[in-house]
């Protein structure tokens, strides 16, 4: 049968929703990129890509959107970042095609909404609460006690993720939030206040294969440094075995939240810290997981996520999924610098490149341009990808990444 006229559609494909192009290209299905933002925040705009795809719409709002697939043959529509969760699920039912329930789509896009919705279904959550700028001027009490995480309702990079020790902070960040200049929504400019959760912090990508079929893809820690009062400087991101018991716990909980949500349909991902006292979800991201991670899930199992998520939101859904056999691990190593200035060049390149664990080096910045420090991981300097069968071998090689590759800067 010829697909060629059967369209796939991926909404603001940005990082890892960058490859679905030649993927559903692959699968003979026509490739449509549908952009919602004339431009994305800071250096989102740099992830964003459509190269691979057959054809690009610019959409501004779901209208415009249902207008512009009229006619065609669209058999899927698949978010490609958080910002196309705001139109995915209501342009999939719109077109009648596999998607996630419509009266639960704003708890999957909304921080604030889905810790809202899990404390409601009796999921574990920190308290937290909307707040604005004008409100805490006029001597509203929060509730909850210092430290407190201040962070924008939606968005993705952690760029605005504060924490906060007193009220003089809280008017910082609430102020920072506010006025985002880069903020292209009005949600992303809202704030979500909550309290802040000690212990290490980890993400499980997940399988969504109907109300009842999950299944763990990858099970990952991330070691983060705080710069300031910015707690999520992204350092390492390391991938650890989906049998563990850690792992099998873990999962146990991830699983209670996608189903509190009703994040039915795809595969997601979803960050959380452990504890003493339990698990605490800190955000679910309704789309691939980004830094690359679904191409490394390939290259260390021979999973390709790419397919199967396209399969499952054409409603080719296998009944069951078999955990994946992690045959090597991954680790990725965020570049970062604690000082802005001018680039003038890199040092110990060379060397790390060397590293029998080394995959690929994706620098983000350039010589001669001006850059800020790093206070996310939208604003590391660049990324390194290392690959390997032995995890202590991954922990040796990261540390010599963090040790000799280094920005000049004038």
């Amino acid at each position: 049968m010829n697909t060629r006229h059967q369209t796939v559609v991926v909404i603001d494909p940005i990082s890892s929703g960058r490859r679905y192009g030649q993927d559903i290209r692959n699968k003979g299905y026509h490739a449509l990129a549908l952009v919602t933002r004339k431009q994305f925040p800071g250096r989102l705009q740099r992830l964003h890509g459509v190269d691979g795809f057959d054809e690009v719409v610019h959409v501004e709002s779901l209208e415009q959107a249902k207008t512009s697939m009229a006619g065609r043959v669209v058999l899927a529509v698949i978010p490609g970042s958080d910002s196309a969760l705001r139109i995915s699920d209501r342009l999939a039912a719109h077109l009648g095609v596999v998607g996630n329930p419509i009266p639960t789509c704003v708890t999957r896009m909304n921080k604030l909404e889905m810790k809202r919705r899990l404390q409601q279904e009796g999921v574990p959550v920190t308290p937290a609460l909307k707040l604005s700028l004008e409100e805490l001027a006029e001597g509203y009490d929060p509730g909850i006690a210092f430290p407190v995480v201040v962070k924008p309702t939606q968005g993705t990079g952690a760029r605005n993720v504060k924490i906060c020790h007193s009220r003089s902070d809280m008017y910082k960040a609430l102020a920072a939030i506010e006025s985002n200049a880069e903020s292209g929504l009005q949600e992303e400019k809202n704030a979500l206040v909550e309290a802040y959760v000690e212990g290490p912090e980890y993400f499980i990508v997940t399988a969504n294969l109907g109300a009842t079929g999950r299944q763990i893809l990858c099970f990952a820690e991330y070691e983060k440094i705080q710069i300031g009062d910015h707690p999520s400087v992204y350092r390492n991101i390391r991938s650890i075995s989906p049998i563990s018991d850690l792992a099998r716990q873990a999962f146990a909980y991830i699983s209670q939240v996608n189903s509190a949500i009703e994040a039915n349909i795809g595969i997601n991902d979803i960050e959380f810290k452990i504890n003493s006292a339990g698990h605490f979800i800190i955000e679910q991201n309704g789309r691939l997981p980004g830094a690359n991670v679904p191409s490394l899930i390939e290259l260390c199992t021979g999973l390709n996520c790419y397919d199967l998520n396209i399969d499952i939101y054409l409603g080719h859904i296998p009944p069951t999924l078999p955990v994946p056999c992690y045959e090597k691990h991954f680790c990725i190593c965020c570049l970062i610098c604690e000082q802005g200035g001018t680039v003038t060049g890199i040092e110990g390149d060379a060397l790390v490149k060397a590293l029998d664990s080394f995959h690929e080096l994706g620098l983000l910045v350039e010589k001669g341009e001006v850059i800020e420090a790093t206070r996310d991981f939208l604003s590391a300097w660049g990324v390194v990808y290392l690959i390997h069968d032995d995890v202590e071998v991954l922990r040796r090689h990261a540390e010599i990444v963090h040790e000799r590759l280094k920005l000049a800067l004038a």
